[in-house]
């Protein structure tokens, strides 16, 4: 896989993402120690799945991981430049 290719499918979890949790709405209500441990969540359960032998399902996991640092990355680039909405603005929310 080319890192193209491999940013693309980043790309595409994001969308996915965006379409199931609400988008910058969403993003932008979690605080980034949220983003933080959703992201260390997703990448032990990969560390699992590559102990476990599962490798397809590790790296799913490791898509997710960047998909949600990059969800991490615009939510503070629009909380700096002031384009994120005001209401819920660095809540603590939990994803499930």
């Amino acid at each position: 896989m080319t890192t193209q290719t491999v940013l693309a499918e980043v790309a595409a979890e994001r969308t996915r993402q965006d379409a199931q949790w609400g988008g910058a709405g969403r993003d932008d209500a979690l605080a980034l120690p949220g983003f933080v441990q959703l992201i260390g969540d997703y990448a032990g359960w990969a560390r699992v799945k590559a102990r476990e032998g599962s490798m397809v399902e590790a790296r799913q996991r490791m898509v997710q991981v960047a998909a949600l640092a990059v969800a991490a990355l615009e939510s503070m680039d629009r909380q700096a430049t002031g384009s994120a909405p005001e209401a819920g603005r660095g809540e603590s929310l939990r994803w499930e």
